[in-house]
């Protein structure tokens, strides 16, 4: 039984995180969308209101991109602040990792061209994500990838900041976003890599008995990464070292920008760029479903 939340009806609940729950819903002109809402336990927490309204904040000014999950509207009801999005029927990146879904073999090469799409587009508005991370790439039913989550995502500075909280995903954070040191968009390109190296290997890039054996191990600037090449030999040996790079300990060995990264991505996997058009055609043309040999 659909209830009514403000002037939407919400249908089933499709996913719950810490701060917030996301709705299948209808808008009065039975439009199928999205209600991304605060959870009414977290409305007290000082923190959690200001997250959900800095995201909301980014979404709002951010431009539309094929690759951006795309924002509708938001409000207030029942005394929940919510966002409207567009509806993605799909999964998370993480949990087709964890089923092992051959969606993702037969599409692993669109996944990352999107993915860095996405980011790149992102960037070039301004703004570094700061939680890149499986759990936030939505992966429709036809393999179309879309960025999520901008509750975290801060102003790129001019050099790199100490903000006054480390946010993020402990797994996908570089040494100096743990450490709370200065950071910049820097911190995404790493966080892409890891992604990418666990998309590509099953895997996480540092490995550990223990969870904090691999945050030690993630911290080590010895700590040799496997490269994903060597894992699986499908992957070609230039993406291979494009994510080792994208996971130098230090930010000054990564790619400065996601613009020079996501140029030299199209190149290793044979895609053609085309300018974005902003009535839904995809930024990367001729796609190809495998990675090249």
């Amino acid at each position: 039984m659909a209830q009514k939340f403000g002037k939407y009806r919400l249908h089933d609940c499709v996913n719950q995180g810490g701060i917030t729950e996301i709705w299948l819903a209808t808008d009065e002109y039975e439009n199928v969308v999205a209600v991304r809402r605060l959870r009414r336990r977290v409305l007290k927490q000082s923190n959690a209101p200001k997250l959900f309204k800095a995201g909301l904040g980014v979404m709002r000014k951010l431009a539309p991109h094929p690759n951006v999950v795309r924002y509708i509207n938001h409000g207030k009801a029942d005394g929940l602040p919510f966002m409207v999005l567009e509806f993605i029927q799909g999964a998370n990146l993480k949990e087709l990792l964890l089923r092992d879904h051959d969606h993702l073999v037969d599409n692993v090469a669109d996944v990352i061209i999107q993915a860095a799409d996405g980011i790149n587009h992102l960037h070039d508005h301004g703004w570094m994500h700061l939680d890149i991370k499986p759990e936030n790439l939505m992966i429709s039913l036809n393999g179309h990838v879309s960025l999520l989550d901008f509750d975290t995502a801060q102003k790129i500075p001019r050099k790199p900041k100490q903000f006054s909280r480390a946010s993020g995903t402990p797994s996908c954070m570089p040494p100096e976003q743990l450490k709370n040191e200065k950071i910049d968009q820097r911190a995404d390109i790493y966080a892409f890599g890891a992604t990418m190296y666990e998309l590509l290997t099953h895997r996480k890039p540092f490995s550990g008995s223990t969870p904090d054996e691999a945050l030690r191990n993630q911290l080590d600037e010895n700590f040799p990464v496997k490269p994903a090449n060597h894992i699986n030999p499908e992957v070609p040996a230039a993406l291979s070292q494009l994510i080792l790079r994208c996971l130098a300990q230090s930010p000054d060995q990564r790619y400065p920008n996601m613009t020079i990264l996501n140029a030299q991505l199209h190149t290793i996997l044979g895609v053609q760029q085309v300018p974005v058009s902003f009535n839904g055609m995809p930024e990367a043309m001729m796609v190809p479903a495998a990675i090249p040999a």
